[in-house]
């Protein structure tokens, strides 16, 4: 199980990066049309092509920082050692339902033998998770959860 924290780690970085590739390729492509769009004799469609080009280089802007955000929340969650005796920001948790990483929303891990759900610390599931200890019971959506362990 050692392991299993640097595949999750790995795999929330991977997602991040994946993402924040395809943002910067948007943005590069919308680059690109905004310089390649010339006048035409109709001045106000120009115009208004290219602020609408450049309203969608500021959307993607926005979710290119957001990304860069994660990606420095999981640096920090990463170089913080895990408190095994309580679940934290960055605690791996096994429970009678389902497994969970707390650090950031991601994709979902899975294996042959097992899944876990990456969540943000700032999700509903994670912050009725925070603090608790193993064998404390955690009711979600009318569901009710032991933790088995915590890594």
């Amino acid at each position: 199980m050692k392991n299993i924290r640097k595949l999750l780690f790995d795999h929330c970085e991977n997602n991040i990066n994946f993402k924040l590739k395809r943002y910067l390729k948007i943005d590069q492509d919308l680059l690109i049309s905004l310089n390649e769009e010339t006048k035409s004799s109709a001045g106000d469609k120009h115009e208004t092509t290219r602020a609408m080009i450049q309203i969608e280089r500021e959307k993607n802007s926005k979710r290119i920082k957001e990304i860069e955000n994660l990606k420095k929340q999981l640096i920090i969650i990463k170089s913080v050692q895990s408190d095994n005796s309580k679940v934290s920001p960055g605690s791996i948790i096994l429970t009678s339902t389902n497994n969970y990483f707390i650090s950031i929303s991601s994709e979902i891990y899975s294996s042959d033998t097992s899944k876990f759900y990456c969540v943000s610390i700032n999700t509903p599931i994670a912050k009725a998770y925070l603090g608790k200890m193993i064998g404390d019971i955690v009711t979600f959506n009318n569901i009710d959860s032991k933790i088995e362990k915590i890594i």
